[in-house]
């Protein structure tokens, strides 16, 4: 049998093969198997990005350049920090993959005194380590692209993605879950008394948790101009200012909306 002869559009995808790197630092690889998950169910990504660095898949690793680096996971090892400053330096873009990686995961919840008193009680007071509180990928190295989520939502990788390799600036989610939970006409778990963060995080997770029942976490990060200040009287008042505070740091706590709320906060 004759192999089919290429058009001339399967020619030009193919010559714009994206050579992509994929980078994990500190953290649980979930959103490392949602893209396995999508390479799995379209082809065509397949036809146009050619992965030449990944733990998962290789034994030798190319050193770039990339024209997209994905990094998942927050560094916390100073291996960790090297190779996010030597994917920035080689990568055309950089994206992080998930909440770790663009909010510090839940790993940033502890401040500098929580993270060494928790390394002492683990390891002892002789023990001695040069891993640093984890932090945002962006706290070292500018960032392109955000890709929020834990783990990330498979049909924003896909638009991300045929974003970049179609040369177009991805279009950034701006509306809360809440709005995503209408659309799924879910029962409002914020005014059932539920201490859910819907009305101040990112849409974009197509309303997942509150979908099954289960209340927003907040792992897309705070909504730009959303009301974090009423939320957080709200929650204080129904949940006291220990849980409230509690409540928004378990994602929240490395950006500038949780720092705005409590400024002594280290």
């Amino acid at each position: 049998m004759k192999s089919k002869k290429p058009t001339k559009n399967e020619k030009n995808i193919n010559s714009q093969r994206l050579k992509v790197a994929i980078f994990d630092l500190t953290d649980c690889e979930g959103c490392e198997l949602v893209l396995i998950n999508l390479r799995e169910k379209l082809a065509l990504l397949n036809e146009q990005t050619d992965i030449a660095n990944w733990r998962f898949a290789f034994d030798n690793h190319n050193l770039g350049p990339f024209d997209v680096s994905f990094i998942e996971g927050s560094p916390t090892a100073e291996k960790d920090i090297e190779i996010t400053k030597q994917a920035r330096a080689v990568s055309k873009y950089v994206v992080t993959l998930g909440s770790c990686a663009e909010l510090g995961g839940i790993q940033a919840t502890l401040n500098n005194n929580e993270w060494e008193e928790g390394i002492k009680e683990v390891y002892g007071n002789s023990y001695k380590t040069k891993n640093k509180a984890p932090k945002p990928v962006s706290y070292y190295i500018d960032v392109d692209y955000h890709l929020p989520g834990c783990p990330i939502n498979q049909n924003e990788l896909a638009q991300l993605i045929t974003s970049i390799i179609s040369e177009k600036k991805p279009t950034e989610y701006r509306s809360p879950v809440c709005l995503e939970c209408k659309a799924r006409e879910n029962t409002c778990l914020f005014l059932e008394g539920e201490p859910c963060l819907g009305p101040i995080t990112k849409g974009g997770c197509e309303a997942v948790c509150p979908s099954r029942g289960l209340r927003c976490w907040g792992c897309f990060g705070p909504l730009s101009g959303g009301n974090h200040k009423a939320l957080k009287r709200n929650f204080e008042k129904q949940f006291g200012k220990d849980k409230t505070k509690e409540l928004l740091k378990t994602f929240f706590s490395q950006t500038n909306e949780f720092k705005e709320l409590y400024p002594k906060e280290k």
